[in-house]
């Protein structure tokens, strides 16, 4: 990630979170700013597959439904 494609973002953390944050960061070994950048940017993500799978789900049908229980009964006997 270039330098040039960063914006920055004023964070205000409660005090407990912010001693997590320093700790983690510490126990990672990388600099701070650039731990809670990755943790922001994997939670955005994880955020974005949530919905995703949340939309998914709510356009299934119950047949739908049915024939994946079916299917992941059938795997669940494949692999015991």
């Amino acid at each position: 990630m270039s330098a040039a494609a960063l914006k920055r973002v004023n964070l205000n953390l409660p005090l407990e979170e912010r001693e997590r944050l320093r700790s983690q960061a510490r126990a990672a070994k990388r600099p701070e700013a650039v731990y809670a950048r990755e943790l922001l940017v994997d939670a955005l993500a994880r955020a974005e597959r949530a919905a995703f799978r949340k939309r998914l789900e709510a356009s299934r049908t119950p047949e739908r439904r049915e024939r994946d229980r079916v299917i992941a009964a059938a795997l669940e006997r494949l692999h015991g």
